[in-house]
């Protein structure tokens, strides 16, 4: 099992446990909010309305950390004119 540090999104294989039995998913994407596994269109094609408890995490790749910056950033217009006729610019 390898270690996902908190917040972090994966690419990976999981083991997850509901009601008992264990579920093999290959390939999905999990985020490790508090390790429970959540993707609905995911767990629907085994039938499993509910998040369910996470085993094991066999990382594949790792993509990183969510953007918690909620500040916009400033677009600027481009300056640059276009050609009339043919669309490109001059």
């Amino acid at each position: 099992m390898d270690i996902v540090k908190f917040g972090e999104i994966v690419y990976c294989d999981l083991i997850i446990k509901h009601k008992g039995k264990t579920h093999e998913l290959k390939g999905v994407v999990h985020k490790n909010k508090d390790g429970l596994f959540y993707n609905r269109r995911v767990l629907g094609e085994i039938n499993i309305k509910e998040p369910v408890e996470v085993e094991s995490v066999n990382v594949i790749s790792r993509l990183g950390f969510e953007n918690k910056s909620t500040e916009y950033t400033e677009v600027k217009g481009s300056d640059e004119k276009r050609n009339k006729t043919t669309g490109a610019y001059e």
